[in-house]
C-alpha cells in the first residue's frame, strides 16, 4: 500500500514539494491542501494510511505553522513532518523542532520570494537543518559565526568522499562572490554538515564561543598548514579543519567516553507496564479481555497483577474463579498515613493462579468515591513488585479510574459491533487524551470479530471512528467462551486452539514485547499445557508463609 503525503502550500506551486516527496518516498501519493487547518483535517481522515506531511511555510504565519506541527505530532496523525522555511530565524527553527518537526529545509525564494506563481526555488541555495544542530555539538565549536555564508554543499560532499567546492560567499544581492581579505574569512561553524546563516549566533549557548584569528582563517582558506604552535592554540574543532588539508575530508569527532556510574550507584527501579482497558459502553467484553490477558501473561512467564476498578459493580473475581472475594475498601484507612504496608496489601489480595493476583472491587458501592488515593498507592507498589499490571475500568469514571488511566502505558479502547460502540469509543478516547494519555499509547480493540453482524466492514467503521494507528482484533469465542468464563475458567479459555485463544495469545504477546516485557515465543512457552507441571510463582506483593519461590 502506497504511503500518503499531505502537501500544504498557500500559493499553489507544488512543484518543489512534489520533488521533495519523490526524493524521500518514491511512488508515494501526494494529497494537496491549501491551508493548515485543512492539513490537520485531512490527516484525521486517513487513519489507516498515514504517511507524512510537508509544509511550505513562507506564506503562513510562523506561529500557526508551529501549532499545526504540534497538533499533527501530538495526535500521532503522521509519521514525519517536513517544513520548508525561507527566513533563517533561530527561534523559529528551534520552535519547529520542539513542536515535533522531523526535518526543516531552508530554501530561498519559495514561491517566487513570497509571490505566487513567480517560479520555483533555486535548488542551489537550499540546505537541510537537523535538530541535532541545536543540541549536539562539540564543546567549544560554534554553531555559526558572524562571518559570511559558506557553500552549503561543501562539507556534505566531503562526507561522501568527494572533494568539496571552494567556499563561496554570498553578496548583498544574493549572488556568489569570493570573500574579501579584510572580512572574517570563511565561517567554519559546521554542525552535522550544515552551515547556518548569520542570525543563528543568537541561538542559546553560542555566546562566548571562540573565534579564529584572521591569519588562521586565511591559512584554512588557502589550505596552508599552520605551525605546531599555532595549531596548539586553536580550538579543537579548528584543528580538525586544519588537519583536513587538501582533501577537505574532516576527521570524525572523537566520541567522548561514556560516563562511568559511581560505584555505589543504585540500579534503576523496576517499573512494570500498566495496561488499562477502557470503553464508552458496557457489555463489550472488556472484563473478559483483561482476565484472559492476565492468564496469557502468566503462561508466558510473567507475574501479572490485576485491578478491578469497576469499584461499584465489578465482577472480575467471578471471571477469574475467586470463591471468596476480598474488599479493597480495607485500604482506605491505612492509605491515610501516605503509604501502604505489606499486611494491608496482602489482606486485600486474591491469589487467582500461580502467576495472577487480583485486587478489587469494594463491597459497599458508596465507598468507591474514597478509593482514589488508595488506588494510586497500590498501583505504585504493584509496578515495583510485578511484571505487568492489568486494569479493568468502569464506564463511569471517578477519580480512581482517571488516575489509573493517566498512569497507563497502554490504553485498550474496547468496542464491538453494537450500534453505539463507535460513538462512545471516540468520546472515551477524547476523555483519555484530556487526562494526559497520548494517542500513540492507545490501541483499538474490536472484540467478537467474526460473530454475526461483526464483519470486516463493521470493524473498519469502528477503527475509523477511533482514528488510532494501533489496532487489535479479538475473534469471537462463541458459547464455548461464555461457558468457560461463567465458571471462572479464563485460564482454560486461552489454552485452547480456538480462534479466540489464538488471537488473544498473539495480541497479548505482541503488546507485551512492545512494552519491554521479557517473553519468548508462545510455542516455546506453552507448546503443550498438559506437560506443564507448574507456572511461574508470582511474588505479589510479598512471599507468604509456606509459599515456594
Amino acid at each position: 500500500m502506497k504511503a500518503i503525503w499531505l502537501a500544504c502550500c498557500a500559493c499553489g506551486d507544488y512543484g518543489l514539494l512534489q520533488r521533495e516527496v519523490e526524493g524521500r518516498d518514491a511512488g508515494a501519493q501526494v494529497l494537496r491542501v491549501g491551508d493548515l487547518d485543512g492539513l490537520v483535517s485531512m490527516a484525521r481522515a486517513f487513519p489507516s494510511r498515514r504517511g507524512a506531511a510537508i509544509i511550505a511555510a513562507s506564506l503562513f504565519d510562523t506561529e500557526d505553522v508551529r501549532k499545526t506541527v504540534a497538533r499533527l505530532t501530538a495526535e500521532g496523525r503522521v509519521s514525519r513532518v517536513v517544513v520548508l522555511i525561507e527566513a533563517l530565524d533561530p527561534s523559529d527553527i528551534e520552535g519547529l523542532f520542539r513542536a515535533g518537526a522531523t526535518e526543516v529545509i531552508a530554501a530561498y525564494s519559495i514561491c517566487g520570494n513570497g509571490r505566487a506563481g513567480e517560479g520555483a526555488v533555486d535548488s542551489d541555495r537550499r540546505m537541510t537543518i537537523e535538530p541535532d544542530a541545536f543540541v549536539d555539538r562539540e564543546p567549544g565549536a560554534p554553531r555559526a559565526t558572524r562571518g559570511p555564508r559558506v557553500d552549503d554543499y561543501g562539507k556534505a560532499e566531503a562526507e561522501h568522499g568527494r572533494r568539496p567546492r571552494n567556499p563561496l560567499v554570498y553578496d548583498d544581492a544574493g549572488g556568489p562572490a569570493q570573500h574579501a581579505g579584510d572580512s572574517p574569512a570563511v565561517d567554519m561553524g559546521y554542525v552535522h554538515g550544515v552551515n547556518l546563516a548569520d542570525e543563528l549566533d543568537e541561538v542559546e549557548g553560542l555566546a562566548g564561543c571562540s573565534e579564529l584569528s584572521l591569519m588562521q582563517h586565511e591559512q584554512i582558506a588557502q589550505n596552508e598548514p599552520a605551525s605546531q604552535t599555532e595549531q596548539a592554540a586553536m580550538p579543537a574543532w579548528t584543528q580538525r579543519v586544519v588537519a583536513a588539508g587538501e582533501t577537505g575530508a574532516l576527521p570524525p569527532t572523537p566520541a567522548p567516553p561514556p560516563p562511568m556510574p559511581p560505584a555505589d550507584a543504585a540500579a534503576p527501579p523496576h517499573r512494570a507496564p500498566v495496561i488499562c482497558a477502557i470503553s464508552g459502553s458496557g457489555g463489550c467484553g472488556k472484563s473478559t479481555i483483561v482476565a484472559t490477558m492476565a492468564h496469557t501473561s502468566s503462561l508466558l512467564g510473567l507475574r501479572a497483577a490485576v485491578l478491578d476498578l469497576d469499584l461499584m459493580f465489578g465482577n472480575l473475581y467471578d471471571l477469574l474463579g475467586v470463591d471468596a472475594p476480598r474488599d479493597m475498601a480495607a485500604l482506605i484507612e491505612p492509605s491515610a498515613a501516605g503509604t501502604l504496608t505489606e499486611p494491608d496489601i496482602v489482606a486485600t489480595s486474591m491469589r487467582v493462579a500461580p502467576g495472577v493476583t487480583l485486587w478489587g472491587p469494594v463491597a459497599a458501592p458508596e465507598q468507591a468515591e474514597l478509593m482514589a488515593h488508595p488506588v494510586e498507592l497500590l498501583l505504585d507498589v504493584l509496578r515495583r513488585e510485578s511484571d505487568v499490571v492489568f486494569i479493568d475500568t468502569s464506564v463511569f469514571w471517578g477519580d480512581a479510574v482517571a488516575a489509573a488511566v493517566a498512569a497507563s502505558d497502554r490504553c485498550l479502547v474496547v468496542g464491538d459491533a453494537a450500534v453505539s460502540s463507535a460513538t462512545s469509543a471516540s468520546r472515551v478516547i477524547e476523555l483519555a487524551s484530556r487526562v494526559g494519555v497520548p494517542r500513540t499509547r492507545m490501541s483499538t480493540v474490536f472484540n467478537r470479530f467474526g460473530a454475526r453482524g461483526a464483519d470486516e466492514d463493521v470493524a473498519m467503521r469502528f477503527e475509523i471512528a477511533c482514528a488510532l494507528s494501533s489496532k487489535i482484533r479479538i475473534a469471537d469465542g462463541g458459547q464455548d467462551l461464555a461457558a468457560l468464563m461463567a465458571f471462572g475458567r479464563a485460564d482454560e479459555a486461552v489454552g485452547q486452539t480456538s480462534a479466540f485463544a489464538t488471537s488473544m495469545r498473539e495480541a497479548t504477546r505482541e503488546m507485551l514485547v512492545e512494552l519491554g516485557c521479557a517473553v519468548g515465543p508462545w510455542s516455546d512457552m506453552v507448546a503443550d499445557r498438559a506437560t506443564r507441571t507448574e507456572r511461574p510463582r508470582i511474588r505479589l506483593p510479598w512471599l507468604r508463609e509456606g509459599d515456594q519461590r
